[in-house]
């Protein structure tokens, strides 16, 4: 195997590794949510944190390659068109690793779908409690949430 199409195989698969320990860190933080386990959300906090800033770091490694290979191959710097000029056990080793990160974007969406619908939920609820709060209580509290402090 040619030594650049090896290095862009290895970054596509860093980046979906990277992916893939973030996913499991979401999960992670979304269950000590549920377990109200505060000390290990904020851990698991900075952990997504980091996992995200290396995730990006591999992003930009492996389009940098990709940009590289397709200047050599005139071609543009996109799985499909990479493929193209690859050899077949080039082509076949690429092809996987690539539908590997897909896959691995496709759960990470889905994991963010689930976090802004319980963002969502929680707002809602938040708000719907702070209303009746008020209601019950006469206090003046604006629909943002916060209370009304002047006299």
């Amino acid at each position: 195997m040619r030594a650049e199409v090896e290095e862009l195989i290895n970054a596509v698969t860093d980046e979906a590794d990277c992916i893939d320990d973030l996913i499991d860190a979401i999960r992670e933080q979304r269950e000590a949510m549920s377990e109200r386990d505060i000390d290990s959300v904020n851990a698991l906090m900075d952990e997504t944190r980091d996992i995200f800033f290396d995730t990006q770091t591999h992003e930009a490694r492996r389009n940098d390659l990709a940009k590289k290979l397709a200047a050599k191959y005139s071609c543009e710097p996109k799985a499909g068109s990479l493929a193209s000029k690859l050899e077949n056990d080039e082509r076949a080793i690429f092809n996987g690793a690539v539908d590997r990160l897909t896959q691995s974007v496709f759960v990470l969406k889905g994991e963010m779908l689930i976090i802004n619908g319980l963002i969502d939920q929680n707002e809602k609820y938040t708000s719907m409690l702070l209303s009746e709060f008020s209601r019950l209580n006469g206090d003046k509290i604006s629909q943002s949430g916060t209370a009304d402090f002047r006299g």
